[in-house]
Formats: structure tokens, sequence, C-alpha cells
């Protein structure tokens, strides 16, 4: 039991009391991730057998323990649905009870690789530390795909090499750059960093273009 990295608090409120598990599972734990979620279940069923009527939150960072498993054996639900590192959600918040309408992924306030998790109650909050930038992309549909193809039936571009190796090269690159110019423009948009990760240049595009359409179409 000494190997876990598990602390648990009880927090005293006006109605109900909350019990809080704080968890670290290390990527290399000197225990096995079974005897673990024995433990943890077996705590969770000493809470609700003693105090049926009180919240219980589990969070943390979980690493590679399973999300299923930890829903199975503990009767939990997760509430965080956003990625934390990377692609994958490794800090989670496990609840008995549903008592948060809102729950974020923001950056870190502090250095490091893994975001910060804001669950609360009330009105939206805008993250003051967003972090904005400008990227560029290609808009691709059927309609310039159509274009570009028939423009290469009408006008097929003349590669022959009559000259060096490289001054073939530099005419070719400067004769696909200006197609792609022509036919598919480089566009600019701003991204966040509390864009989902499929949310691509594209689709922010995308997205914002239904935005004003939608806002056109009250009008």
């Amino acid at each position: 039991m000494e190997n876990y990295e598990l602390l648990w608090v009880r927090v005293q409120g006006s109605t109900t009391d909350v019990f809080i598990g704080a968890l670290y599972h290390p990527p290399k734990p000197v225990y096995s991730t079974s005897a673990l979620l024995d433990h943890l279940e077996c705590c969770l069923d000493a809470l609700s057998d003693n105090y049926p009527n009180d919240i219980v939150m589990l969070a943390g960072d979980f690493n590679a323990l399973d999300n299923d498993d930890v829903v199975s054996r503990c009767a939990l639900t997760p509430i965080v649905h956003q990625p934390t590192r990377g692609l994958n959600i490794l800090d989670r918040i496990y609840v008995n009870q549903l008592v948060y309408a809102e729950v974020k992924v923001v950056a870190s306030a502090v250095r490091s690789d893994h975001k910060a998790v804001i669950a609360y109650n009330g009105p939206m909050r805008q993250a003051l530390n967003k972090e904005k930038r400008l990227v560029t992309f290609r808009r691709r549909t059927p309609t310039q795909h159509a274009m570009f193809l028939q423009y290469l039936t009408d006008n097929t571009p003349d590669f022959t090499v009559s000259e060096d190796v490289q001054t073939g090269f530099n005419r070719l690159y400067d004769t696909m750059t200006c197609l792609l110019d022509t036919f598919y423009p480089i566009r600019r948009i701003t991204v966040t960093s509390s864009d989902p990760p499929f949310v691509s240049p594209a689709v922010k595009a995308m997205l914002r273009r239904k935005n004003r359409l939608n806002e056109d179409r009250a009008c």
C-alpha cells in the first residue's frame, strides 16, 4: 500500500462532503496495475458504504492506466475528454456524481508538457493563457480539383530537360508552385492552443465560414 502515490482528502461542505483522491500512476510503477485497481476498488467500496450521499472524486496523472478499467472497477464517470499531453488523456478526473457543468483543458500556468484541467460550475470561463498563432494552409475543394485537372487537360506543362539538372529542377519547382498558388492559393487563419487536435487549419476555416453563414441567416 505504501508504494501507491495516492492521497485521500475529505473536504467538509455546508450541505455535503467531498472526498478527493489525488493519484499519480508512474509510467513504470513498482507495483502491478491490477494491485492498484484492487486498492482503488476497496477505497471506493468503503466510501460508498460509509458515506453513500457524499461526492467522491478521483483525479491525477494516470499515465497508461486504462480508462475502461478504472471506470469498471471503481464505478466512476470520467469527465475529461480532451487530450492533456500530446494526443493522450493522461490527466483525468473521475466522479461518482456529475457535479460539474464545465470542464476545460488549458495550457498549464507552470512549465510542463501536460495541460491543466479545470472543472467548475457557473458561467463560461475564458482561458487567459490561451496562445494564438497565425498559420497557413491551402484550401482544397472538389471544385478546385476539377478546375486544376481541366487546366492540365488543356495545358500540358513542358517538363523537357534541355539544360543542366539543377536548372531543370528549378523550372519544374517553379511551375508546380505556380500551379498550386493559382488553383490552391495559400490562406491564413488564427488557431489557438485550446483547439482540439482534430481541428486543423482547414477545419477551423470551414467552422468559421459556417458561423458567418449562420449569422447572416439569423439577420
